[in-house]
């Protein structure tokens, strides 16, 4: 049984449609926050996400947002059944929920923040072509080794998220290639991803450039628990680090596995991932394996809390 906890928030791609159905339906406060939302940013987020179409929620904008506000839903309850974490991180976009968990934004800002992430990333994937693909079956120092030859591309590792399953960004042009010295390497898969660009690779240099001109203009107050950072692996509750965190963020690695492993060496630690899917805690189950994890999709999993607390 956990005594610490780890609220782990998800990124784009594990938005659903009918996500937060049961939230709007049955949850007063949740309503509350839905409204608030749509009305932050012009567009009915609650609609897209009860009933989609699947073609519109995965667009960047409603696929962000969505996730974003069903697990500042499910991250409330699941405050009133446990009281604050001990620690919060978030898988890209989920940074920023995490941020907003810790009390370093609030929901105006976070769901501000999130749009202008989305957007600068968006018009970066326009001025080169490029894509990301998952790299199943080979570690990561021997996907390291591969890529080596293409690192002016670029082609560089973009998401570490287990042993086994890292995902790699780069230059349409030069994937190819790499894709085969990968084969070549020993890697059992290599899957392209359906995402619009490179996204935590160099090619993101100008989105990184924008969001921080948009931060000039964002209020950060001090976290109320420590945030593990994607792109070191490691807790910060330093004001400065955290500002300065997000723009580097895009650009950046997300180093998961470490994140994870970090906390796992924690005494009584357990993760609890809050927002739709699963994904994470599937992740953190092949990652550390010895430690308590339970994902909170909804309403009614909330009492599978009482498996680990």
């Amino acid at each position: 049984m956990a005594k610490k906890w780890a609220i782990v928030f998800p990124g784009q791609g594990s938005q659903k449609v009918g996500m937060g159905a049961d939230l709007v339906a049955n949850d007063a406060p949740s309503k509350v926050i839905f409204d608030q939302a749509n009305a932050v940013l012009g567009f009915d987020i609650t609609d897209a996400c009860l009933h989609g179409p699947e073609d519109l929620l995965k667009q960047t904008n409603y696929a962000q947002s969505g996730i974003f506000v069903v697990s500042a839903c499910l991250l409330r309850l699941i405050k009133d059944r446990i009281g604050q974490p001990d620690y919060v991180l978030g898988h890209s976009l989920g940074e920023i929920t995490a941020y907003y968990a810790a009390g370093v934004f609030d929901l105006e800002t976070a769901l501000g923040v999130i749009q202008a992430r989305g957007n600068a990333m968006l018009a970066a994937c326009k001025q080169t072509p490029s894509e990301m693909a998952a790299v199943l079956g080979l570690e990561l120092a021997d996907i390291q080794k591969a890529l080596a030859p293409f690192a002016s591309a670029p082609v560089v590792a973009a998401n570490i998220n287990s042993p086994n399953q890292i995902v790699i960004s780069g230059a349409s042009a030069q994937m190819p290639d790499a894709i085969e010295a990968l084969k070549a390497a020993g890697a059992k898969r290599v899957i392209p991803l359906p995402v619009a660009g490179a996204f935590h690779s160099p090619l993101m240099a100008t989105a990184a450039e924008a969001l921080a001109t948009y931060l000039k203009g964002v209020t950060f107050s001090t976290p109320h628990m420590p945030i593990v950072l994607n792109r070191t692996a490691e807790p910060t509750i330093n004001f400065d680090d955290l500002a300065q965190n997000l723009p580097r963020q895009v650009v950046s690695s997300v180093r998961w596995a470490e994140s994870v492993n970090r906390l796992a060496q924690i005494p009584e630690i357990g993760f609890i991932e809050c927002g739709p899917g699963a994904v994470l805690a599937g992740l953190i189950k092949k990652i550390a394996p010895d430690v308590p994890v339970i994902s909170i999709d909804s309403i009614a999993a909330l009492d599978n809390l009482t498996q680990i607390l």
